[in-house]
Order: structure tokens, then sequence, then C-alpha cells
């Protein structure tokens, strides 16, 4: 869902045909990397397509025709062949360093026999004259799978249950950066976060349009004054009553609920304690951000290495960035626990970081 519009009733984009290539060109949408691409005029017309328009979302669909992002045109237009420039090409991701390489590489694509067969013309050659639609995109939204966000959530649950085990009480009494939250009161926050699935799955499916993963952390009035003095009590008295032990037990215990998830079918919808109806999926999906960034805060209190999983990591860099976390990755040298202490207001941006972040399509994420 991208407020309130079923993926289903957005267009698709497909990149090429299923397959290798295919796969490097999603691969390159993911990562931000590719943010152009091109194709005839004449498959448009042939198969009686639209010409794609500023403003215009769509679905990119990956080689197992399954969606994997939400696109939306910034730019399209029509032009020869002859007359693509080297910013576009470059802007294809596909590692052009000149128009030339551009040019032969697309025309060995146009001259293979899938696209052939599909324009109904066995001897299509490509010219400078050829009309070519050209068109640029970002990202606005990632789409996970089901299984995606089962494994995210196994992984950091795992890691967070293992990194503090046997952790010495003194150290539970360390300030985090979430104040007046101990190390112990800001794990009961999230144990509690992520132990409401089960009433959840209890309860009756809601009815409506369920929003974005990312529009959960929305800043209204779960942020009031009130809300947060209740969340803050609440972990409070959580942490007093419940022995570190025994949280990490019961989060431990939230695995036991995947073949449950395994049975829920893809469209699953449920209600959070707010009101939102989200997928059971994207409900997931922020149950993983809740333990990446509490998680890097509980580290971070104690003193040690963020224990943040390859898994969970991938999947929060693709809610605050889902135009591409890599190019920003790439041009600061950030690890993954750094973007997101940056990303979330948990270290200082300096100018040149506020606007790597602006250009990239920074989502702004509102966080206990």
């Amino acid at each position: 869902m991208l407020g309130g519009v079923r993926y289903d009733d957005l267009p698709r984009s497909e990149f090429a045909f299923p397959g290798p290539l295919r796969d490097q060109l999603v691969a390159a949408i993911l990562s931000g990397a590719k943010t152009s691409t091109t194709g005839l005029w004449l498959d448009y017309q042939l198969c009686g397509d639209e010409l794609p328009v500023p403003g215009e979302l769509s679905v990119v669909i990956d080689s197992q025709l399954q969606p994997v992002a939400v696109i939306e045109t910034t730019a399209a237009g029509t032009c020869r062949v002859g007359d693509i420039d080297l910013q576009h090409a470059i802007d294809e991701g596909e590692g052009y360093q000149s128009v030339a390489q551009w040019r032969a590489g697309h025309e060995r694509f146009w001259h293979s026999d899938q696209v052939r067969e599909a324009l109904g013309d066995p001897g299509f050659t490509v010219d400078d004259d050829t009309i070519a639609v050209t068109e640029r995109f970002r990202v606005v939204e990632r789409i996970w799978s089901r299984a995606e966000a089962v494994a995210a959530f196994t992984a950091e649950v795992t890691a967070l249950v293992e990194a503090l085990r046997g952790t010495p009480e003194t150290a539970l009494a360390n300030p985090t950066r979430c104040p007046p939250w101990t190390v112990a009161d800001e794990l009961a926050h999230t144990v509690i976060a992520c132990s409401r699935l089960e009433s959840m799955l209890d309860e009756p499916e809601p009815q409506g349009s369920a929003m974005p993963a990312a529009h959960y952390f929305r800043p209204d009035e779960r942020f009031a004054s009130a809300a947060t003095a209740s969340r803050i009590a609440q972990a409070q008295e959580s942490a007093a009553q419940t022995p570190v032990p025994q949280q990490l037990s019961l989060l431990q215990s939230q695995l036991d609920l995947l073949p449950r998830l395994a049975q829920e079918p893809p469209e699953r919808l449920v209600r959070t304690r707010w009101g939102d109806v989200l997928t059971l999926t994207d409900f997931l999906v922020t149950r993983v951000f809740e333990l990446a960034v509490h998680g890097i805060d509980l580290a971070d209190g104690l003193g040690v290495a963020p224990w943040l999983t390859e898994q969970a990591c991938h999947m929060v860099e693709g809610l605050v960035l889902p135009s591409g976390a890599a190019v920003v990755r790439n041009a600061t040298g950030w690890s993954g626990a750094t973007l997101l202490r940056k990303t979330t207001g948990r270290e200082p941006l300096t100018p040149t970081d506020q606007t790597l972040l602006h250009q990239a399509g920074l989502t702004h994420l509102t966080l206990a």
C-alpha cells in the first residue's frame, strides 16, 4: 500500500526480460545507482502503453514477478537515440562511462532475438534517428516480502538477546540517549514494542486501506507530551518489575509465532494500538526498525559495538533512504550503524551531511 493505493492498482515497471539482466537492473534501482532508463517509442506504440509522465507512480517487478519497490517518474520525454547525453547514460546505473558504451549495451539488447520477437520485426535495427523514450525516476517506497521481514526480525531478535545475555547488573543502569531511560528501561520499551504480534493476530482483521510502513513513524499525537510520559513510565515500570533475563525470554518467545505468520496471506492486515492499519508484513518491518535503532542505543549505552545485523540494516536503510542508502554509504564511508544514528537524529549532521541526505531523499521517521 502507498497512501491507500494498492500496489496492484499501480502500473508495472518491468525492466528488460526476467533473468540476469533484469536482476542486475533491479539491484541497481534498489541501490540508488539507477535513476534513468530508456525505452523504444515503437514498443510503447505496439503495446498501446501511455508514455511516462512526471509524478506517475509504478511498481518495479523482479524476475520472480514480485513487486520490490514503488518508483515515481520525475522527468520524461522523447528524443533521437543519437541525442542521448552522457549524464543520462551514466544514470542508467550500468557502469557506462561514455555514450558510446551506453549505445553498444542498448543495441545488444534492442537487437536481441527477444526484443525483435516482441516487436514483430526479425530485422529490427536501431539507428541515430530511432525515437527513444527517456525517463528519470526515484524510489519512493521499498516493498518487502513476508520472508524478508521474518528473516530480518529473526536475525535482529536473536542478535539482541545474545548480546545482552549476561550483561552485568551495574551496566543495566547506564544512561541511554533516550533520557530518562536507562539501558534496562529502553530494553523494556523495545520488548513491549515487539510483543504485540500475537494479540494483533487474535483480533478480527481490520477493514480499510493500509498505510506504508514509514508512515507509521509520523509525528502526531503519539509523541505528544502525555503519550510520551505514558511510554516512559510504562517502560520504567516494566523494567522494575521484570528482570532482564525474563525480558529477553519474552522477546525470544516472539519467534515462536513465526509458523503462524507463515500461514497468514500476504495481504493480511493488522491494526496497531494507535489505530493504524498496516499489512502484517509492513508491521514486521516497523518492528525490525524498532529493534535496530533501539539496539544501537542499547549498545552505545553499554559502550559496546552495535550488533546490527545485515538483514535488519538493509531493511531499515530502505525505510529511511528508499532512493538508495548505498549511494550515501559510498560517499561517506559510514557504517550501517552510523547511517542510522545520523538519519534518526542520534548523531549531529554537518551541513554537508544534510545536503547529501536531502539529495538522497531522506525520509524523516519519528521515534521514542
